[in-house]
């Protein structure tokens, strides 16, 4: 972006709004505005816009939770990365996918170059150099970093700032290299003579034609992945060969990690493989699904040119088409979408809804009392709640429950302006409305909407007083406890980021 920051404010802004409902329509009326003594909101300063870098919009990225933000710009015919408002030296070029954040939200790290070498930088300090290196990896628990770096022709993975053994080459995809749920191990997928091993914590295992991602157990006791060996596929857990197969497909282990499924092809049949035994034959099947509570199985199959869910080794009915699946979270219940003909439809525990035009994804309440989705009819959206259907919309989002139960919202479009719909009860119209939310005890309630061209905090039904050029995207409404909730946004004057604070009083 060439650009100067302070010259292009409108087109910034634009670029890192929450949701693109920008319509410029009059804001035509809505709830009082509020402030005072129940109320308390403030606006503190974060970043302001300098004319001494180009921001590159793309690279923007939020931290989780929503308090902090980094992103690269250019400066003096240089890169910098800028974190929390302060600027890293000028660099020679700074590493796509980076900056980024570790998930709890401390750690921020980039790859950068200067002159020929690259290397990887961690909280302001920068690692050793070389010809090249991957995007950074964090573990799940934030406290290790781990990348790809290439040195002459031979790769290696450091982990901690320690260079591992090198290699021919090392696979680079989203499974690799890989921090196992409890970030106490790191694997990744080696090359060396035209073949593939899995390395675990810098011990490689056998060579084979071929391997696929790997896959831990969420208890990180198992760890499992696809080879390929004389023609036939076949996975490996824990280093121990199974049964080969034609072919094998989309594998899943159970929530309490005690079940292992996957999709496999043998003869010109295929069959789901549940801890190793064989199920029933059919055209096609593919990813198997279990319940919460791991003590059910479902997965989607093809016979007789028929689409149906089979249910712990039980077929449904065939379909024409059959789509979304969830399971109510206390494992009791299950629902899916099907279509036959021009009609679709839920099918919950086995028997079928009201017959829709188009239909989305089930949503169960967290206490799986409640069950929820958005069909279409007639041209006109509405969401189906326990079986009641709501008012028609020309759009609706897919309904979400506060964390009790109690309440439910979504956001709804009629004639050009959105509303959100708070417990089955119609909010005023807004040019555009983003990241609802519940507190966590669910008594509260709050959302941004759009007014002409600033965006406000909606709480309770009450308007915030303070407005803002725009919420970031990728940022949510966070709140921090039963009564203060924050965002990101750009301030109303249009100068910098900033972070919004509200105090829920009374």
């Amino acid at each position: 972006m060439e650009t100067r920051w302070i010259m292009s404010v409108k087109n910034l802004y634009r670029a890192l709004v929450a949701v693109p409902f920008l319509t410029a329509i009059t804001f035509a009326g809505g709830y009082p505005a509020w402030g005072g003594e129940n109320r308390m909101e403030k606006i503190v300063p974060l970043i302001p816009f300098s004319e001494e870098w180009d921001m590159f919009i793309p690279s923007l990225q939020v931290s989780p939770g929503s308090t902090r933000l980094a992103f690269m710009a250019r400066k003096d015919r240089g890169m910098v990365v800028v974190t929390d408002g302060k600027a890293s030296p000028i660099l020679s070029a700074v590493g796509k996918g980076t900056p980024l954040f570790s998930p709890d939200g401390n750690h921020v790290a980039y790859s950068s170059k200067q002159g020929d070498h690259w290397r990887v930088n961690l909280d302001g300090i920068d690692g050793h150099t070389y010809d090249g290196v991957s995007v950074p990896l964090f573990s799940p628990d934030s406290k290790h970093l781990a990348y790809v770096t290439q040195k002459g022709d031979k790769q290696s993975v450091v982990l901690d700032g320690k260079k591992g053994k090198a290699h021919e080459g090392i696979v680079q995809t989203q499974t690799s290299p890989m921090f196992s749920p409890d970030s106490k191990h790191l694997v990744y997928v080696a090359i060396a003579d035209k073949k593939m091993a899995l390395v675990v914590d810098g011990k490689k295992g056998k060579a084979y034609g071929a391997v696929s991602a790997p896959v831990y157990s969420l208890d990180s006791t198992r760890l499992v992945y696809g080879a390929k060996q004389d023609g036939k596929l076949f996975f490996v857990e824990n280093d121990k060969e199974q049964s080969r197969y034609d072919q094998v497909g989309i594998c899943s282990f159970s929530w309490d990690s005690r079940h292992f499924a996957y999709a496999a092809k043998k003869d010109g049949k295929s069959f789901m493989v549940m801890d190793g035994k064989e199920g029933a034959r059919y055209d096609d099947v593919a990813i198997p699904s279990f319940s919460p509570d791991s003590s059910h199985v479902a997965f989607l199959a093809v016979k007789d040119k028929k689409n149906l869910i089979v249910i712990d080794g039980e077929d449904g009915p065939g379909y024409d088409q059959v789509g979304f699946l969830a399971y109510s979270p206390d494992s009791k219940h299950v629902t899916y979408s099907a279509k036959q003909g021009d009609k679709a439809f839920m099918v919950s525990d086995g028997k079928e809804g009201a017959k829709y035009d188009v239909i989305l994804f089930p949503m169960y309440s967290s206490d799986s009392a409640h069950l929820a989705y958005a069909a279409q009819k007639k041209g006109k959206w509405q969401v189906v709640m326990d079986g009641k259907e709501d008012a028609p919309y020309d759009a609706v989002t897919t309904p979400q429950f506060s964390p009790d139960s109690a309440r439910s919202a979504y956001m709804a479009q009629k004639e050009g302006k959105w509303h959100v719909v708070l417990d089955g009860k119609e909010g005023p119209a807004y040019d555009g409305v983003a990241v609802p939310v519940f507190s966590p005890e669910g008594s509260h309630f709050a959302y941004v909407a759009l007014s002409g061209t600033q965006w406000l905090v909606v709480v309770d039904g009450k308007e915030g007083v303070k407005r803002l050029v725009s919420v970031v995207k990728g940022s949510s409404l966070v709140f921090d406890d039963a009564t203060h909730l924050h965002t990101l946004g750009i301030s109303a004057e249009g100068n910098g980021f900033v972070r919004y604070e509200l105090e829920i009083k009374g």
